[in-house]
């Protein structure tokens, strides 16, 4: 939880509630994150909020639509596997990885995991190493 010490100063827990960080900000506008176990559990009863409609914001015309399109892949998605190959550190390189692992993948129909290293390298998407 956050606690203020100052109008610019305030105490944030990090590395899961392990030390807390005193931090500054001078900035008009502040965005301050909340531990869910800072309270109390709301009572599931009871309760009169409003409910309010609010109009939907018409497009601004700074984005625009492409396309929409399936990706079409050799291998099963890694949720969905039965065999996972997965690489780490230990190959050396991102150029090792798709020596070594890649043709297992294909020679098996797996799918294809990695460690966090592997996916700085470059070589997968962080959402495929996140899923191991």
């Amino acid at each position: 939880m956050v606690r203020g010490r100052s109008a610019d100063t305030f105490e944030r827990h990090i590395y899961a509630g392990n030390a807390i960080a005193i931090v500054r900000s001078l900035d008009q506008k502040r965005v301050i994150t909340v531990r869910t176990t800072g309270f109390d559990p709301a009572p599931t009863t009871g309760g009169t909020a409003p409910v309010e409609t609010i109009d939907a914001v018409s497009d601004s015309g700074k984005g625009r639509f492409e396309r929409n399109q399936i990706a079409m892949q050799d291998c099963p998605e890694l949720a969905d596997a039965k065999i996972v190959v997965s690489g780490g550190r230990a190959l050396g390189s991102a150029e090792q990885f798709r020596h070594i692992v890649t043709p297992l993948t294909d020679k098996l129909r797996a799918a294809t995991g990695a460690s966090r290293t592997i996916c700085k390298w470059g070589r997968l998407a962080r959402s495929v190493a996140s899923q191991l």
